[in-house]
């Protein structure tokens, strides 16, 4: 299957919606993960959460959800391009117990990087018990618009996908919302997951016409590369980079994303710092 997101919107009311599926990103994700299960699960929820939110930016460069504390679970990070493609990485500390519910005075982050030089936007919110609660205290309390997000990961199976509702300006009572998140609320993960939205999605208003747009692929993606890491060697001195040769024997960087491994030796580091030598 064909990693994607898709948005959908209801003619008459004002509220729309997107789901996706993930299983090929979150798998990659996971191929060199050898944390605990608790991370593994986060991670797919982080993406998820990304990639759903996505489907309501428009002109964007970069979209980058996070959270960072400085209980057991240090970092939380996912990234995605406006190409789709999309990274996440996790930081965390050994042998504890990490979950949200242990992260006290952690924040959420949503960053919208422009590109072209312009300035970026930054969203934060208290981190609440759960990704999910957190994303819709987000949308309530920066966006101002009320959201429901539904995320179902299963680490196992290496599956993810989930679904989104958002309230948009305009009438809706709150019964007609509260039919709606309850729908997508109920039932297992793997059967909403399984569900055809072409087939569900009508039976939340029978009345009313519900619009679903084409598809969008979405693909793991890595920005790292061997120029990008000289680069920040550059950055950080010719003394550093010696340094780390004596004791060492060598300078290995390895992304923490995607985790390839960039190796420089003596005679790398001497051409690297060489008089006149651009910085790519």
């Amino acid at each position: 299957m064909t990693d994607f997101s898709q948005s959908f919107y209801w003619e008459t009311l004002p509220l729309r919606g997107a789901r996706c599926r993930l299983d090929d990103i979150y798998a990659r994700v996971l191929r060199d993960f050898s944390g605990p299960e608790g991370v593994a699960k986060l991670l797919g929820e982080v993406l998820v959460g990304l990639a759903l939110m996505a489907t309501t930016q428009k002109n964007y460069e970069r979209l980058i959800m996070q959270t960072q504390s400085k209980g057991p679970l240090k970092l939380l990070v996912a990234e995605m391009t406006a190409a789709g493609g999309m990274r996440a990485y996790g930081r965390w500390e050994e042998g504890a117990t990490v979950d949200f519910s242990n992260l006290p005075d952690a924040l959420l982050a949503i960053t919208v990087d422009m590109g072209m030089d312009r300035d970026r936007y930054q969203g934060l919110v208290a981190l609440r018990e759960t990704l999910t609660a957190s994303l819709n205290a987000y949308f309530t309390e920066s966006v101002q618009s009320p959201a429901y997000f539904r995320l179902a990961v299963d680490v196992a199976a290496q599956q993810a996908g989930g679904y989104f509702l958002q309230r948009l300006p305009g009438v809706l009572r709150v019964e007609d919302w509260r039919v709606a998140t309850q729908f997508i609320a109920i039932g297992s993960d793997q059967s909403l997951l399984k569900a055809q939205p072409e087939q569900f999605l009508p039976e939340i208003f029978p009345e009313e016409s519900v619009r679903l747009h084409t598809e969008q692929p979405l693909t793991f993606s890595c920005s790292c590369s061997r120029k990008r890491v000289e680069r920040m060697l550059v950055s950080l001195g010719q003394a550093e980079a010696e340094e780390t040769l004596a004791t060492e024997g060598a300078v290995i960087v390895t992304c923490e994303y995607c985790h390839e491994v960039y190796r420089f030796a003596d005679t790398d580091i001497a051409l690297l710092f060489a008089a006149g030598k651009p910085l790519h």
